[in-house]
């Protein structure tokens, strides 16, 4: 007969301290590892598809880089504005990673259906986004289009994106057109 080992039953705190720390673990904030180290935007050779020219971008308080490719028309966007807009993102390689109009659904981070025009929006500002959008497309009107230079730290960070497309410490180019701004 093979001895059989008694395993105690875990107490409930216990099971809420061991999820809480498995969360910090592969969760918690982005105080992760940094490697590789994020590199020095200045320092990269861009894909010449993406026409990124550094000379020719501001850049802002926060490291990002933007540039109007297209101006457009009317009002500009502004903190706490619905906004609807779509994008197209890639790595400094050229690697494309992501694009699509946002929001999408009334179910996205930030997004909300205006009782005006029963259209969803994106809540300008709202942090429903990564900061590089809320930041880029802050100013824009309505036609624009809006290339950006995105530092790590505004967008995906030392983790990269939860779906692997995006690497840890990645710079992303990111085209921005503006299509609405709630009435």
């Amino acid at each position: 007969m093979t001895p059989r080992l008694a395993v105690p039953a875990a107490s409930p705190r216990a099971l809420a301290v061991a999820a809480g720390c498995l969360w910090l673990w592969t969760c918690g904030g982005d105080d992760g590892p940094v490697q590789p180290e994020p590199p020095s935007i200045e320092e990269l050779t861009f894909a010449a598809e993406l026409g990124v020219d550094l000379s020719r971008m501001t850049r802002l308080p926060s490291g990002m880089y933007i540039r109007d490719v297209t101006t457009g028309e009317g009002v500009p966007a502004q903190s706490q504005t619905g906004i609807t807009f779509s994008y197209q993102g890639w790595l400094h390689d050229g690697t494309p990673v992501d694009r699509g109009v946002y929001p999408d659904t009334p179910f996205l981070p930030g997004a909300y259906v205006s009782p005006i025009d029963g259209r969803t929006y994106y809540l300008l500002g709202s942090g429903g986004t990564i900061a590089a959008w809320d930041l880029g497309l802050e100013g824009m009107r309505v036609g624009g289009r809006r290339q950006l230079v995105a530092p790590p730290r505004l967008a995906y960070g030392a983790r990269g994106s939860p779906d692997g497309r995006v690497p840890p410490n990645a710079v992303l180019v990111y085209e921005l057109d503006l299509l609405s701004i709630e009435p």
